[in-house]
């Protein structure tokens, strides 16, 4: 096909993929924005009849099932039809299918930065869309038969959404169903199909098989996007891995060669991966359903160990298919990821609905050794220390690798964390001599661009904490300055309150000084000598609120200042002097390097010392060290530090003035209620008890003499002050009143003795009226 570029508007690009039967070529029409993935078969009259077979089977199958993550097929442009058939011997079906941009999944894998697997956002969304896929074909009663990276392409639209770290989002389809083949329930396949690293042992153990076959090649494929390497002796080809792989239990996941030769086996995925702890606990019991030696039992719910020496019949009665099931739990299920910035390490934690964060502290205590009451929880989101109360969920997001920063309110970063380095990278700085086989220094080197990548996101996690903390400071003082002035509002109504206890208080004392001058009516007085003792008491103490009060105002205004002064300058100046480009360019030219060198079979005989990496690794270790003496000794450390302190106090003392001034105001209203009680209640008693109309005061009585009646009593004709007015001026018109009773008492006392000598002539008897 190189020599055909043209066919009629379309042009060729390049070609995407060749196999052992077909090639597939990418054409672009000029006019319009498409592309067409075409695959023709390369070969002519020396394939069988039954190649013939397997490559029509292909194509009908691929045009009958539609499924969103298994390639699509197009109608083929009448164009291609002549203009391909120099290069269509075998005169076969041409196949026309959508053009996926992506690459297929191996070209991912073998990227320098994929070393040790993907992230766990790539890793969910290829399981998702491949256990789809694969649940499809076998609900259609249909085995694919040859599950591996290469037959997995990557689909990425212009518009898919950006997930993280500038990564857009991906749609992974399967390809090549030439192996494909459709069986039902009872039946069985007896062809020898696939890549062979990735086949189930059955296929070369037996003569027949099911589609749990698709469940193995699935269970390589899922530890191999995890850990950049496949789960069983890698470097051995199957006839030497598939004995060893043999003797595994059921738990087993893991066979693998150690640095001296060794065999070993393990019930967890290597420890150089990039996803989160839960997430791995939840898909390593997957895995040790999808790689169940036995093949009666893989991909169903019955361990090997109890169901072994049950017969077959019972095996099936016994035992479920939960292989897509759990799998779909698992990839459906809410992971918290925290980043704690005291022990530089990230935490994971499933979550559901009802998860609080009360919660979720309660589990950083235990792995942290954080008290409660110390943790702060920040969101880049809301940049707020999130309430015990709220529900996890709210804060979670799967594309995001870190969701909260955990913050020690008493230490900010503690620069004597240990980094977690790999053993590989522990034994080459320990002895940087050793000489190393193929098999070792690969992993060396793989482990050691790995440890440099971990450290570039502890760094990363490390600075986008602290400039969260940095907003969530400037937000802090936003919402204490809001406090602040509502206190100021609360405190201004408490002073108009005092001011009218005071203007009351003072008339009071003036105007029973003035009583106890004349000596008229002291014994009720005593009463008020308390209530006005009391009111100098709340005015000290209101006084001396406001005096503190005016401090804090200082203290905040001085600490709202310092939290909006160019905190994130300085950080992105540390940054750019203080970071680790320069070793991680070199560790990826490295990488590249070796990996190139792999090509040559001298060198993967040969043993050599790994020195360049080493030196990596331990400058990386250096660069560590020296960014956490430095960034402690920052002055925005310290800033953050005092910040965080002053704040913590600033809400203490805003809390306490609240409560301080709603329990003053309080006071106040009960001393004003008790002086207006006190006060009618003196004017009561000097009412009820009086025998003398002389020693009433005008403002307590009002005599109508028109309607006075010769021997009624004389109470019974006062006509009572009608309350017209609020408190406060009932108190005003009080004493106004009682100071008009002192200038006419003297000619109401004359006026009464003329009446009762006139009363004296009469016969009547009016001693009532006498005086005691």
């Amino acid at each position: 096909m190189d020599e055909i570029v043209f066919i009629g508007d379309w042009v060729k690009d390049r070609v995407l993929g060749s196999g052992s039967f077909g090639t597939v070529v990418l054409w672009k029409h000029k006019n319009i924005d498409e592309r067409l993935a075409i695959k023709t078969c390369k070969w002519g009259d020396e394939l069988t009849t039954k190649h013939k077979e397997r490559w029509t089977k292909e194509v009908e199958m691929l045009q009958t099932c539609t499924h969103p993550n298994i390639v699509g097929t197009k109608e083929l442009p009448e164009e291609f039809l002549k203009g391909l058939e120099k290069v269509n011997p075998s005169k076969l079906p041409i196949l026309c299918m959508e053009y996926c941009s992506g690459g297929d999944l191996r070209q991912l894998l073998t990227k320098p930065e994929s070393c040790a697997g993907l992230k766990e956002v790539q890793v969910r969304q290829i399981l998702s869309d491949i256990c789809n896929a694969i649940k499809f074909l076998h609900l259609n009663k249909i085995t694919h038969r040859d599950l591996k990276p290469e037959n997995i392409v990557l689909h990425v639209p212009d518009s898919s959404p950006v997930i993280g770290q500038n990564q857009k989002k991906l749609t992974c389809k399967l390809i090549d169903l030439g192996y494909a083949k459709e069986i039902d329930s009872k039946s069985v396949c007896a062809s020898f199909v696939g890549t062979l690293q990735y086949l189930a042992p059955e296929i070369m153990y037996s003569k027949t098989y099911s589609n749990s076959v698709d469940y193995w090649s699935f269970g390589l494929l899922a530890f191999e996007i995890i850990c950049g390497t496949r789960p069983f002796l890698p470097f051995m080809s199957p006839v030497q891995w598939m004995p060893e792989v043999k003797k595994k239990a059921h738990e087993n996941i893991c066979v693998f060669e150690t640095f001296h030769g060794d065999i070993e086996y393990s019930n967890e995925i290597f420890p150089e991966n990039h996803i989160s702890k839960a997430f791995k606990a939840s898909i390593e019991n997957w895995l040790r359903v999808a790689l169940e030696w036995d093949p009666k039992l893989r991909g169903r719910d019955a361990p090997s160990k109890v169901t072994f020496d049950i017969p077959s019949e019972q095996k099936a009665a016994t035992s479920n298919i939960v292989f897509f099931s759990r799998l779909e739990k698992i990839l459906s299920s809410k992971i918290i990821k925290i980043f704690s910035m005291v022990s530089l390490s990230q935490h994971a934690y499933e979550i559901d609905e009802q998860t609080t964060i009360a919660t979720v502290k309660s589990w950083l205590q235990k792995d942290t050794k954080i008290p409660m009451q110390d943790q702060m929880l920040i969101s880049q989101t809301t940049y707020v220390d999130i309430d015990n109360n709220e529900p996890v969920v709210k804060y979670w997001n799967e594309n995001c690798n870190i969701m909260l920063y955990l913050f020690n309110k008493t230490n900010c970063i503690n620069e004597q964390v240990e980094p977690v380095v790999p053993k590989a990278v522990q034994r080459c700085l320990e002895h940087p001599k050793t000489l190393y086989n193929y098999k070792n220094s690969q992993n060396l080197y793989r482990n050691g661009l790995y440890f440099v990548m971990t450290q570039i996101e502890v760094y990363d996690s490390l600075i986008q904490g602290l400039f969260a903390r940095g907003e969530s400071l400037k937000h802090e003082s936003k919402q204490l300055l809001l406090k602040h002035n509502l206190i100021d509002k609360s405190i201004a109504k408490l002073l108009a309150q005092q001011e009218i206890i005071i203007k009351n208080a003072e008339i009071g004392k003036k105007h029973i000084q003035n009583i106890r001058e004349s000596g008229v009516g002291t014994n009720y007085l005593g009463g008020f000598e308390k209530i006005f003792n009391l009111a100098d008491d709340l005015s000290d103490k209101i006084s001396k609120l406001q005096t503190a009060w005016s401090q804090v105002s200082v203290r905040l205004q001085s600490a709202a200042r310092r939290s909006n002064e160019a905190l994130h300058s300085e950080l992105n100046n540390f940054v750019s002097k203080y970071n680790y480009q320069a070793v991680f360019t070199q560790a990826m030219k490295t990488f590249i390097t070796y990996k190139r060198s792999e090509f040559c079979s001298e060198t993967r005989r040969e043993q050599r010392q790994c020195q360049d990496i080493m030196k990596i690794c331990y400058e990386c270790l250096k660069l560590r060290s020296k960014i956490l003496l430095e960034l402690n000794r920052q002055p925005f450390i310290q800033k953050f530090m005092h910040l965080s302190m002053e704040f913590a106090k600033i809400a203490d003392i805003i809390a306490t003035t609240s409560e301080n001034t709603e329990k003053l105001s309080n006071d106040l209203i009960t001393l004003s209620s008790e002086l207006t009680n006190c006060t009618w209640s003196t004017l009561s008693i000097l009412a009820s008890d009086a025998e003398n109309v002389g020693e009433l005061p005008y403002s307590v009585i009002s005599i109508q003499k028109k309607e006075f009646k010769i021997g009624d009593s004389v109470s019974k004709d006062c006509i009572k002050v009608s309350n017209r007015v609020n408190e406060d001026e009932r108190l005003r018109s009080l004493v106004e009143e009682s100071l008009k009773i002192r200038k006419n008492q003297s000619s109401l006392n004359e006026k009464l003795n003329i009446q009762k000598k006139m009363w004296d002539n009469v016969s009547y008897d009016f001693s009532f009226l006498n005086e005691n």
